[in-house]
């Protein structure tokens, strides 16, 4: 479901992915009103990353980002969950490996390069549709 919410933090995700940044979780609380709860800002962060793009091919939501610079547990697990060979090949099977800090660093640069490059793509169709 896609509500007002989600809107923003589709916009902010699209204005992020274009400029070749990430979101910070404290932008991202910030952009939700103070009352909203915390699973209702959640669901909607997973709603604005399924509009922008097709999680199996490519997750907008590798542009959050902790203070360590990676996105949360919920990027790792989504990925996981819906590009299972491609996560395996490169971090592991998590049943029998430890995932490290290196394997996500670069795990999530990989996926923020197809972000970026998948905004400026669409972009520049959009630019040349309104031309």
């Amino acid at each position: 479901m896609e509500t007002e919410l989600s809107q923003r933090l589709a916009k902010a995700l699209w204005r992020c992915a274009s400029h070749g940044q990430v979101l910070t979780y404290q932008r991202f609380h910030a952009l939700c009103d103070k009352g909203v709860p915390l699973p209702q800002r959640y669901a909607a962060l997973e709603s604005a990353i399924g509009t922008l793009a097709d999680v199996r091919d490519i997750d907008y939501g590798v542009l959050m980002a902790l203070d360590s610079g990676l996105p949360g547990v919920e990027f790792f697990q989504r990925y996981l969950r819906h590009r299972h060979g491609e996560y395996v090949m490169q971090m592991g099977d998590p049943r029998y490996h430890r995932q490290t800090l290196a394997g996500k660093r670069t795990l999530v640069a990989r996926e923020r390069d197809r972000v970026y490059a998948h905004a400026r793509i669409v972009g520049e169709e959009r630019a040349r549709q309104a031309a």
